[in-house]
């Protein structure tokens, strides 16, 4: 493996508790002398570079074993959602050359039946790092591009007060985008309740905000408009002599959820109840749509209206589908403490010290 490869195969041996960091005194692998007397426990101790256990509380550690798990497809999760966005975010490349060197030592694992007892899980992993490059480079396009048409001209009409200024044209389409939208294509059973509110209100500055919110949720399903939906919709436009290319649109449910990490004081899943949560649906353009899987997480701030209807205003963070946080994360720049006999620093120390007797007299008045 070129220096690259090896650099990421170690942070990916890391995540699984494996001590791959360098060695010191190594040379001795090269002595042939040595290599002709020692025995064959010996050589490979003196030839390898990565160890299992032993190797201090960074790392797993056979004497403390029942508080880890094997679980390939955690750690392959957990390294390409994590490390790899930490490293490269969303580097095409550096993505793809991860998931195929991951998936080479998985199908070397495999094929050598190292852990017949894994293979389900190890054939799990290997579809991580199928998906993965894909799904991570959707995520770097999404960031980019949502909140989308619909909900941008729901923003700028009912946040930024633009619904009382139509007689502007930018406005006016906006106003005519969010109706249309909204209005004609079959979308979730709550945007069709509001939509009787919307026809309702012929005044269109009577539709306001009525809540703010900044919330983290979870794609639950998606709902993408069907052909006989987009072919219905332009002969209703054409009927309409409208003059417009309407983007297909359908709806993502989502339920709150958290984003995991480590922090110790900040709530985790299990430390919240979601189970009364309701199903909130968000429209969405077809285009964006095909570009989400079920499991992604978004936390973003929704508005919704007195009609009834929940729109993007801003999204603030992405995350794939198979986003794992892995506590061996917070094992990366940690050290063993070291016993120190110095006294700790207190009120009558200085910075290169503790003050002296005569100093303390000195600075008395």
């Amino acid at each position: 493996m070129d220096q690259e490869r090896t650099n990421l195969f170690n942070k990916y041996l890391f995540l699984g508790g494996i001590d791959a960091s360098p060695r010191q005194f190594t040379g001795m692998a090269n002595d042939q002398e040595t290599i002709t007397e020692a025995d064959a426990d010996h050589i490979r101790a003196i030839t390898a570079t990565d160890f299992v256990g032993g190797s201090g509380g960074r790392f797993y550690d056979n004497s403390d074993s029942e508080n880890w798990e094997v679980d390939f497809e955690a750690v392959v999760k957990g390294f390409l959602s994590r490390t790899m966005t930490d490293l490269y975010m969303y580097d095409v490349r550096a993505n793809e050359t991860a998931a195929d060197l991951i998936k080479n030592f998985l199908n070397y694992v495999l094929m050598h039946d190292v852990c017949p007892e894994y293979v389900e899980n190890v054939m799990a992993a290997r579809h991580v790092c199928d998906i993965a490059p894909t799904e991570l480079r959707y995520m770097h396009e999404l960031t980019a591009e949502l909140p989308g048409s619909f909900n941008r001209a729901a923003r700028s009409l009912f946040c930024e007060g633009n619904v009382n200024h139509l007689d502007q044209d930018a406005n006016f389409e906006m106003l005519v985008l969010f109706r249309l939208t909204a209005l004609l294509w079959p979308l979730g059973q709550k945007v069709k309740q509001a939509r009787e509110k919307i026809l309702e209100a012929e005044d269109p500055t009577t539709i306001r905000v009525v809540s703010t919110t900044e919330e983290t949720y979870r794609v639950v399903e998606i709902e993408r408009p069907r052909r006989k939906d987009i072919k219905a919709v332009e002969e209703q436009l054409e009927a309409m002599k409208q003059g417009r290319k309407l983007k297909p649109a359908g709806v993502i449910r989502v339920l709150p959820t958290v984003f995991e990490h480590g922090w110790g004081n900040m709530p985790r899943s299990d430390e919240m109840n979601f189970d009364d949560a309701e199903e909130e649906e968000i429209v969405l353009e077809d285009e964006l749509l095909g570009k989400f899987e079920v499991g992604m997480k978004l936390r973003m701030t929704v508005c919704e209206l007195n009609v009834g209807l929940r729109f993007i205003k801003d999204v603030h963070e992405l995350r794939v589908s198979f986003d794992t946080f892995l506590p061996q994360n917070l094992m990366s720049n940690w050290r063993e403490p070291v016993a120190n006999e110095r006294p700790p620093p207190s009120i009558h120390s200085s910075i290169d010290g503790p003050v002296a007797p005569d100093e303390e007299m000195e600075g008395e008045v």
